[in-house]
């Protein structure tokens, strides 16, 4: 109980932490702000994993329960949704390919056409690659 406790503590006092230097004059939302600084604090070791690990154990699983009220805000702005829908429909859908494109040019670029290590191939690529040279 102990081990909730401390890790429910750490990550609201960076999600609050966030808010603070959000409200500074900082212009990235507080909950970003706050994970930035939560992983910085992670890498430097000034917060340690087992500390939070089964916090957000908790909190991953139980995440459905956390979109309960935004489904329930969007459920009474309703007749406003319907108004706006071409409109929120066209940007869901540029937004949706701007992303895939970015991440398909990203891992094209980033990635190596050839396997780095080829040993390490998967079972079926390898079977599938003796196949075709016979």
């Amino acid at each position: 109980m102990i081990d909730y406790l401390r890790g429910f503590a750490i990550v609201v006092g960076f999600q609050s932490l966030g808010l603070l230097l959000h409200r500074g004059g900082i212009p990235i939302p507080g909950g970003v702000l706050g994970l930035i600084v939560f992983y910085l604090a992670m890498s430097i070791g000034l917060v340690k994993l087992k500390w939070v690990e089964r916090t957000a154990s908790l909190l991953l699983h139980n995440m459905v329960l956390m979109f309960v009220p935004l489904t329930v805000g969007l459920m009474n702005m309703g007749p406003l949704l319907s108004r706006q829908a071409l409109a929120i429909s066209a940007s869901l859908v540029v937004s949706l390919l701007a992303v895939l494109l970015t991440t398909g040019l990203l891992g094209r670029w980033l990635l190596p056409t050839e396997p780095i290590l080829p040993e390490l191939m998967l079972h079926t690529s390898k079977k599938k690659a003796t196949e075709d040279g016979q």
